[in-house]
């Protein structure tokens, strides 16, 4: 199903209190629900939204702005001629959405959403912005990922922030029903990939984890990350609005249920 502007602007729009996350919520969940071609919109959306004196722009208005760039690299590069801080950081924070996702969503669909995130690029940030931020995480972070000793320290701390009381219960599970389950788990997903915040911190990625459930129809998972949303310092109100704004775009993605999505 396609994201018509209309959509969009709602996406913009949706909630007040997610305006600074919205593109990487739905980017997360376009992702899951193997709709990636709906990347390149919700990304020049928010490039734009991040561009001097755009900020309070209502999305009905950027959107209009937005449609002509989608597709025509020519008029994209042109529009973004030059990027700011903001911009290069929000590359980054959409790449590694799309990574910390991976373990969850699967690595195919999460190849085919850098590859639309890529697409969609405006050329100086794949190149200036790029080269100047190197050294920032805004390129690669592999080796900076790999060079920290303790990262199973790391990924055990966020797994026990995720899960609080229940942590111990789930790593019971786990290991009844596989043990290298549980070792993969804990060491390549959250070790290295889910507890490293250079570029998002554990509380956003707690949302984007949400709202790479959603599409997925796995309500005991979701229930687990809903309240771990809860643990890593959102309020109900906040983590149900992400819960809808998910859930509404994962139906606009074509998504059905077995039943009611879970929600605190």
């Amino acid at each position: 199903m396609p994201l018509t502007s209309h959509r969009l602007a709602c996406l913009i729009d949706f909630h007040e209190k997610l305006s600074e996350h919205w593109a990487l919520l739905a980017i997360a969940t376009v992702t899951s629900s193997n709709q990636p071609e709906m990347i390149d919109k919700i990304f020049i959306a928010r490039l734009l939204q991040l561009t001097e004196g755009n900020e309070t722009r209502h999305g009905t208005d950027l959107v209009k702005e937005v449609m002509p760039m989608v597709g025509n690299h020519k008029l994209l590069n042109e529009k973004f001629a030059t990027a700011n801080e903001a911009q290069a950081k929000f590359l980054a924070e959409a790449k590694e959405t799309i990574l910390k996702i991976s373990a969850i969503v699967g690595m195919p669909r999460s190849i085919n959403g850098l590859k639309f995130l890529h697409s969609a690029t405006p050329a100086c940030l794949l190149t200036e912005m790029g080269e100047l931020n190197a050294e920032d995480g805004f390129i690669s972070n592999a080796a900076h990922r790999k060079s920290h000793s303790d990262n199973f320290k790391r990924g055990l701390e966020h797994w026990d922030m995720t899960y609080g009381k229940v942590a111990m219960r789930i790593i019971n599970d786990l290991n009844t029903f596989y043990p290298d389950l549980w070792q993969f788990i804990i060491k390549d997903v959250y070790s290295d990939i889910l507890s490293y915040n250079e570029i998002l911190d554990a509380s956003v990625t707690s949302l984007v984890v949400i709202c790479a459930l959603v599409p997925l129809d796995v309500n005991a998972q979701l229930r687990g990350h809903l309240r771990g949303a809860l643990n890593m310092g959102w309020d109900e109100a906040f983590i149900n609005a992400v819960r809808n704004f998910s859930l509404t775009l994962s139906v606009w993605c074509g998504i059905r249920w077995k039943g009611d999505v879970v929600k605190l």
